[in-house]
């Protein structure tokens, strides 16, 4: 059999990832029967999908998806403003319309987020999170309730959507792939676990802006966010500090995380330039986790092979070519008096 390649293996890595089709497809069927139940009600002026689903930088497996429900003008006098009470009043009603369709529905099971109503169908494996707003006065971006803080805050939620389609339309279709990728190397990392998922998306958005291989797309990701950490971090439109409540002891070993992944990045891409698919594949999956597939073990020829010169990886592979970290410098089996 022959020995995987460094981009069948990220080529497996990328459908590992992906969102199971039906589950989307479902997804996206609620939010169509959703949105005529509050349109019906005379709630809404419209709805759209928004997150990391709506702009398909979404893992599976398919936990929640966020739904931002504009509501109709004629609600604005009695709900929109600070201290009115409206984005509590504008919950309770899309609540009691969805019950009404859906009866068996519960309603912030999990967990009562602040802007957000949590809604379980009985039939789905996956919440909706539904997110009243209204448009703003040019109608481009929305403000949306908090209820917590009994306020509407302005979001440039239709902006970021906008940013993230447009650059995976520059890069052929790559760059959402290369976010996941990014995102579960975050998964695989206790050391980075305080940075969101979207300064992730960031990091991304700033490193990769043409259609790349994944391998070097994701080393070009590292680099960058070793840098990047140190200052304030900035969701994709540069309006959202995503950094506020990082320490300088987080900053630094957020970018010693990033580094050191940068640097086995760079050794893997180098392996496989001379052909050591199998170990460039295992420093690979070291850098991001299981999901990654295992590459075929060595053999004792190839080892034997390659123990009289060449490197070791950072993994501990012996291999022929020059590029692993440490120079394999074999022992005589004799002694010279």
């Amino acid at each position: 059999m022959a020995a995987q390649t460094v981009k069948q293996a990220f080529d497996a890595f990328n459908d590992e990832l992906n969102l199971d089709p039906k589950e989307r497809e479902e997804a996206q069927e609620r939010h169509g029967e959703v949105t005529e139940v509050l349109a019906a009600a005379g709630l809404i002026a419209t709805t759209f999908l928004q997150g990391s689903f709506a702009r398909k930088t979404m893992r599976k497996p398919l936990k929640d998806v966020d739904m931002v429900i504009v509501l109709h003008e004629s609600c604005r006098d009695e709900w929109f403003g600070a201290g009115k009470g409206g984005p509590a009043a504008a919950m309770a009603a899309i609540e009691a319309a969805i019950r009404e369709k859906w009866a068996d529905t519960e309603f912030d099971a999990e967990k009562a987020p602040p802007k957000a109503l949590q809604v379980t169908f009985a039939d789905c494996r996956f919440t909706f999170d539904l997110v009243p707003a209204f448009e703003d006065l040019d109608g481009t971006e929305v403000f949306i309730g908090n209820r917590k803080t009994d306020e509407w805050e302005w979001s440039n939620t239709r902006a970021l959507r906008n940013l993230i389609t447009e650059r995976n339309l520059d890069t052929k279709g790559v760059f959402v792939r290369q976010v996941r990728m990014a995102k579960t190397f975050k998964d695989n990392n206790a050391a980075i676990s305080g940075i969101s998922s979207l300064a992730i998306e960031s990091f991304c958005y700033k490193a990769v802006t043409r259609k790349t291989s994944h391998a070097e797309a994701l080393a070009d990701t590292f680099e960058h966010a070793a840098a990047a950490v140190l200052q304030p971090v900035y969701d994709p439109t540069g309006v959202d500090e995503l950094s506020t409540d990082w320490t300088d002891n987080d900053r630094r070993t957020y970018a010693a995380a990033f580094s050191a992944a940068a640097t086995q990045a760079r050794e893997a891409i180098d392996l496989a330039g001379d052909d050591e698919h199998g170990t460039a594949i295992d420093i690979w999956r070291a850098v991001l986790g299981d999901p990654f597939p295992q590459p075929e073990p060595q053999t004792e020829d190839e080892v034997f092979a390659a123990a009289p010169g060449g490197s070791i990886s950072s993994t501990g592979r012996v291999v022929t070519s020059v590029y692993g970290v440490q120079p394999n410098r074999p022992v005589r089996s004799w002694r010279t008096r």
